[in-house]
């Protein structure tokens, strides 16, 4: 089954099968008990488990559409939820076979938007209570504070993704040092506590923020990686640059990767398609600082065989890839940008070695089949 399908599926087991209605009465009375409770206990409606369905449907109406619960979602409401919650305010219902789940899912779960099956045609609805309760908000102020609010957050998710781990502090620092909202940690752990219900790709504790890609689950597990990094800067490029790593799959596309690309696709005699997949990969272990025996596995994963001249040129280019990748271990820096300016080959660099210490004569990991020392030692 493709993405596509699978995308429709989902929608279609999401949505409730019959004629739309907009009415939140109307709609949460469709409702088994069981999705009820659901939405109760998302909207965090106190003794929801001994109230009947129509009481449970009469709390759930008063809950939902409490001005300050509707205030509190839409400021969390990330942006392609934003750009649905648009849409549904400016008209009864929207047809659309084709919106991915997590355009609504959260405000599904929140009793905010509700999706209907019509035969084959797809529509969502918001309840013509919620609209009103969201029109009797002070516009100007909630504009303003969910533009803190998402950028905050967007600042969050890229210093993770950026840093690994970063002392709030620093982080606090850097946002209002590119931006003039005078935030506070006080109001950073609001800011926080607002999307607790949300999948996040990061977590704080202890006064640092630090990504859930990192293999521990606590802060304990860091304690080393802490201290190997306390003495480096930060890498802090301008606003623009680092709020694109927000997204978790961003990567810069350096010179160097492309060199590598252009190897893998005229003499390898890969589509470019194929190329930048194994580039992708490439980068992603070099910026988990992976050895070069595994990154070469790369290749053997595809199936693709080097030649003792193939290998004699890739482990360069790889090489130059990884004294160009941004790093956890360098707080954003590449190894070039950090390396003394008195090295005089920058394309001489120590991989980690697999599981111990390579020995200069012993075979070099890159498969060439030469000593360590004669190789890319």
């Amino acid at each position: 089954m493709d993405l596509q399908k699978e995308m429709l599926q989902l929608n279609v087991n999401n949505a409730i099968k019959g004629t739309v209605k907009t009415s939140l009465q109307d709609i949460l009375g469709q409702l088994t008990k069981d999705r009820l409770n659901f939405i109760a206990a998302n909207c965090a409606l106190a003794g929801r488990s001994k109230l009947k369905k129509q009481e449970l449907v009469d709390a759930l109406c008063d809950r939902i559409t409490n001005m300050a619960q509707v205030r509190s979602a839409f400021l969390t409401a990330e942006p392609q939820e934003w750009e649905l919650v648009s849409r549904l305010l400016k008209v009864p219902h929207i047809q659309d076979n084709t919106i991915y789940a997590d355009a609504y899912l959260f405000l599904m779960d929140k009793g905010l938007v509700f999706s209907f099956l019509e035969g084959d045609e797809l529509f969502f609805v918001m309840p013509e209570e919620v609209k009103a309760a969201y029109k009797k908000l002070d516009k100007k102020s909630f504009q303003e504070e969910r533009h803190v609010n998402q950028l905050v957050l967007r600042y969050m998710e890229a210093a993770a993704n950026l840093y690994g781990i970063c002392p709030l502090d620093k982080l606090i620092a850097i946002i209002n040092e590119q931006n003039d909202v005078g935030l506070t940690e006080e109001k950073l752990h609001a800011i926080r506590l607002s999307v607790s219900d949300k999948v996040l790709t990061w977590d704080i504790q202890r006064g640092f923020l630090f990504s859930d890609s990192l293999d521990g689950e606590d802060l304990d597990d860091y304690e080393a990686f802490l201290e190997s990094v306390k003495d480096k800067p930060y890498y802090i490029p301008p606003q623009e640059e680092l709020l694109l790593y927000s997204n978790i799959d961003y990567f810069e596309k350096t010179p160097e990767l492309e060199a590598l690309k252009s190897y893998i696709m005229q003499a390898l005699g890969k589509t470019e398609k194929q190329a930048e997949a194994l580039v992708d990969d490439i980068q992603l272990a070099c910026a988990m600082e992976e050895p070069l025996s595994v990154i070469m596995e790369e290749f053997d994963q595809r199936k693709i065989r080097l030649n003792k001249n193939q290998l004699k040129d890739v482990a360069p280019l790889i090489i130059n890839v990884h004294n160009n990748t941004r790093m956890w271990s360098n707080r954003g820096f590449t190894p070039n940008e950090l390396r003394p300016k008195t090295v005089e080959n920058a394309n001489v660099i120590q991989f980690p070695a697999a599981s111990s210490k390579i020995g200069r004569n012993e075979p070099c990991p890159c498969g060439s089949g030469k000593k360590h020392k004669k190789c890319c030692l």
